[in-house]
């Protein structure tokens, strides 16, 4: 028994024997008595270039968007964007990595790269210039058809087409035209634009007043508008009235011209030129005066007695309107008051001639030299106070033929016309004053040896003829 259990055990073990080699030889390649089994294949290094925009890509020099290897690989990258874009920078597995246009990277494991490109957005900015650049005004353009108030920013995409078209304001003018560019970079635009027209508002004619300017002219005689060209010169001028600028106004009154208001301050002349730069309001500055002053006789003593001599009231002599009175108040003292007031007095022949001023402040008194061809005359311009006047024929005579104050010696003018001012119970010497101009032979009466008397305030005139012819 114990023989046929070891003859089995001895086929059965001899038996899986065989099995083994059997299966081995299948699943194996011949590799000879004693070789080692194969390697397994290396992995794939994997790398995709893609781009985002406008623009084109070079890897190692050329246009390969795709690269694989067994290895790691290196890759020289180049972006170059087309005409109007610009390169932003490069993703690598979404994950910024450059902002340069030439970068180097390597690929260790399968990589995404993106190069990506965009259209510049630039800054444009539209501002108005005017002129004169003192008169501003909200001027406005036209962008790509919207309108818009200037100054004004806009943006606009690299290479796109920008169309500007200024709109002046009332009274204005554009200089530029439309102005239409493609965008290439952030840029400043200018739009120019220049003052045409102005309007001048005339308020309160009372006077009517000729208004004219180059190539035209009218006649207000009611508040009124005028748009006039800018820069123009405009002469303004009483219509219809007296050499003083004066027109009847009622039945007892003339209304007279005697300055002009533009809103700031006052224009000191009836008769004003102007050069408009800007709107302006021109108002008339009118004073009445009666129609008729009666005149007034005075004592004026003499060596020999009293005589008459007349003061004429100055309604032919005006050069501004004026509200004033006089009378005679006895004794030969002549009192005259108001804002303005002009007399002119009728004196006999006299040699000498003193005359008293009493005063509240400053008065003319003035000799009158003559009146044609040019108009002349020297006194003393008072203080307040009271003050003593001494003319000799001596210095009428010598004046006839002066033509300039500069040619009269100070010593001469001093010793033939004396003024003293008493004050404080002490006698200070006047002021001087001279007056001289276009000669006024129409106007009557101013003689050689009459007084003419200017104040504007009251004062009390007394005069004596101290030695006659």
């Amino acid at each position: 028994m114990r023989t046929k259990y070891l003859v089995a055990v001895v086929v059965a073990a001899a038996s899986l024997a065989a099995l083994a080699w059997l299966l081995l030889a299948r699943t194996s390649p011949l590799t000879g008595a004693g070789s080692a089994p194969p390697t397994a294949k290396p992995a794939q290094v994997i790398a995709s270039i893609e781009v985002e925009g406008r623009g084109t890509v070079l890897a190692n020099g050329t246009s390969t968007l795709f690269w694989n290897s067994t290895k790691p690989l290196k890759l020289v990258l180049e972006a170059k964007p087309e005409k109007c874009w610009a390169f932003k920078g490069w993703l690598v597995n979404g994950t910024p990595y450059s902002a340069e246009p030439n970068a180097t990277l390597t690929v260790r494991g399968n990589t995404t790269v993106k190069a990506v490109f965009e259209r510049p957005v630039y800054a444009v900015s539209i501002v108005p210039v005017f002129h004169p650049v003192s008169l501003g005004a909200n001027a406005s353009a036209r962008v790509n058809g919207t309108l818009r108030p200037l100054p004004a920013n806009a943006s606009a995409p690299a290479c796109s087409l920008l169309e500007v078209e200024p709109v002046a304001p009332k009274s204005w003018e554009a200089l530029n035209g439309t102005l239409r560019f493609t965008v290439n970079g952030s840029l400043s635009v200018k739009l120019f634009y220049r003052r045409s027209r102005v309007t001048a508002t005339f308020r309160n004619i009372v006077v009517p007043v000729l208004v004219s300017w180059p190539g035209g002219n009218t006649t207000l005689r009611s508040d009124a508008a005028l748009e006039l060209p800018f820069n123009t010169t405009v002469a303004l001028s009483p219509w219809g009235t007296d050499r003083r600028g004066c027109a009847p106004y009622n039945e007892t009154h003339f209304a007279c011209l005697a300055a002009w208001s533009n809103g700031t301050g006052v224009i000191p002349f009836r008769n004003p030129t102007l050069r408009l730069e800007d709107d302006v309001v021109l108002e008339e500055v009118v004073e009445y005066m009666a129609r008729q002053y009666p005149t007034v006789f005075i004592d004026v003593a003499t060596p020999t007695g009293t005589v008459k001599a007349a003061v004429f009231p100055p309604i032919e002599d005006l050069i501004t309107a004026f509200r004033g009175t006089y009378r005679y108040a006895g004794d030969g003292w002549l009192e005259a008051s108001g804002e303005m007031w002009v007399l002119r007095v009728a004196l006999p022949p006299w040699r000498k001639l003193r005359i008293h001023v009493v005063s509240g402040g400053n008065i003319d008194v003035e000799v009158i030299i003559r009146n044609e061809p040019t108009f002349f005359a020297a006194g003393r311009g008072t203080e307040p106070g009271y003050c003593i006047f001494e003319v000799d024929w001596e210095f009428v005579e010598k004046l006839r033929y002066v033509e300039s104050p500069a040619d009269i010696p100070e010593d001469w003018w001093r010793s033939h016309f004396k003024c003293t001012l008493a004050k404080d119970s002490v006698r200070v010497e006047c002021k001087v004053l001279i007056a001289t101009g276009p000669g006024r032979p129409r106007v009557a009466p101013a003689q050689t040896g009459w007084l003419l008397l200017v104040g504007h305030t009251s004062a009390r005139i007394k005069i004596e003829v101290v030695e006659a012819p």
